[in-house]
């Protein structure tokens, strides 16, 4: 996996001195921002990683941050960093779309385990860039039948059914969806390699 780019944003210097010693431990390269703003014309011309804010800054607050990244459709893993007293505010940003979010006083553990959660999330997208790649030089051998064989295939409780001959993105999305089941603990990682191989095996 590449270098994994940090964005910090903190108006106070010794948050931003806490995380940004944790995260190059880790081995993560960062970027500083005092507020918002800085961060978003940043974004113009730099992605990054993962964004890292804490909820009360000058100008726009963490949330509102989070709100303008959806409308941009900047899709960068978002951590949200909140005192216990703003709890509602962390909750309210996941289910806003946030990747996670930190509770001051800082754990340790509790940030290097958000960056083992983007690891993995990155090693998934790769897997799945990578099956994306296989599956389209296989493209040329796939025979007519292939929609019947798709929908022989045993998949788990609630997967997208794969019911259009020639449609390969509906084998992606199987995939992907495979790949959320086991980030959430629903499916084990030999279930899914187990299912994932069955797709495959239908499309060779």
């Amino acid at each position: 996996m590449a270098n994994v780019t940090a964005a910090l944003v903190d108006d106070d210097e010794e948050v931003l001195d806490l995380i940004e010693q944790i995260l190059k431990e880790e081995g993560l390269t960062t970027w500083r921002f005092h507020q918002a703003e800085d961060l978003l014309e940043t974004l113009e011309s730099t992605s990054f990683d993962i964004i890292i804010s804490d909820l009360m800054l000058p100008g726009i607050t963490g949330l509102e941050l989070l709100d303008r990244l959806n409308r941009k459709r900047i899709t960068t893993p978002f951590v949200l960093i909140t005192g216990y007293a703003s709890l509602d505010s962390a909750i309210e940003s996941v289910n806003r779309g946030a990747f996670s979010y930190i509770k001051k006083p800082f754990n340790i553990e509790e940030i290097r385990f958000v960056i083992n959660r983007l690891r993995q999330r990155q090693d998934h997208l790769e897997e799945i860039a990578r099956l994306k790649r296989q599956v389209t030089m296989l493209q040329s051998k796939l025979p007519k039948e292939m929609s019947e064989d798709f929908q022989n295939i045993s998949l788990p409780p609630l997967m997208p059914p794969l019911q259009a001959a020639g449609e390969l993105s509906k084998a992606f999305a199987a995939i992907e969806y495979l790949g959320r089941l086991k980030s959430d603990g629903l499916i084990t990682e030999h279930e899914f390699g187990e299912y994932k191989g069955k797709i495959l095996k239908r499309i060779v």
